[in-house]
């Protein structure tokens, strides 16, 4: 091999060497980004789902989604995420919400976000497409065991429903006499559909505005209740009980 080709080869093959060294750095570099785990102290629990640390970063625990402060069973969650303040935990950030708070997995080594869905402290919300079955398999079996917040209604079993996410409709069919004053319908976030004091054994519930009739209520609302992907019906009676639930798309 003459010197002019021996010195074209080198070249390539230093070439060749830099960018695979570089392609390789750079995939590592990206895969460990979304597995970090970060060490924190949580300072104090505002709520069932969020909390802040010792560095004052707010953290919103994502996939999950714990009752109002004002309803008596909000508590659940919050007394439990208390048992771990000012305690080392690790963190996993994914990414930051509308509110600025930033949205993480928490491991005490235990994954918490999960752990709390699992003992009926909470429900699931908007889950990472990674996590859904597990999630959903954690709501469900804590609803059949009546655990934490799901507590059987004895009027479980009197309704079934029908969601048509893309019209914004739910058909509630009772099979069962019940004055409907006191409960309430849910989807995964917070937003909540009052009963008046009616009965029926077939209605339509629309998200939209509208006047109330014999065969069809209005939510009223002035957005979308139901989400296209996936989403979940909670049916609870006046005492908070879980009569009915429906999910989609896990």
């Amino acid at each position: 091999m003459n010197k002019k080709h021996a010195l074209l080869l080198s070249l390539l093959i230093t070439a060749l060497l830099i960018f695979s060294s570089y392609f390789v750095s750079y995939a590592v570099k990206d895969i460990n980004s979304n597995t970090i785990r970060e060490k924190a102290i949580i300072s104090r629990v505002i709520d069932g789902d969020t909390l802040v640390l010792d560095n004052n970063k707010t953290i919103r625990l994502v996939n999950i989604n714990s009752p109002e402060k004002n309803l008596p069973i909000s508590n659940l969650a919050t007394d439990f995420l208390k048992s771990f303040e000012n305690r080392s935990i690790e963190i996993e950030i994914i990414g930051v919400d509308k509110y600025n708070r930033y949205l993480a997995r928490v491991y005490t080594p235990d994954y918490i976000n999960l752990k709390i869905v699992e003992l009926g402290f909470a429900s699931k919300f908007l889950v990472q497409e990674s996590e859904l079955n597990e999630f959903a398999k954690a709501e469900e079996n804590a609803i059949k065991n009546n655990r934490g917040i799901w507590k059987y209604s004895p009027y479980k079993g009197c309704f079934e429903t029908s969601i048509d996410r893309y019209n914004e409709i739910i058909i509630i069919r009772n099979k069962c006499p019940i004055n409907m004053t006191g409960f309430t319908l849910k989807d995964e976030s917070r937003k909540i559909y009052p009963f008046n004091a009616i009965s029926f054994s077939k209605i339509n519930l629309h998200s939209s505005i509208g006047e109330d009739n014999s065969t069809d209520i209005f939510w009223n609302s002035k957005t979308d209740i139901w989400n296209d992907d996936r989403d979940t019906l909670y049916l609870f009676d006046k005492d908070g009980g879980i009569a009915h639930h429906e999910a989609y798309g896990y």
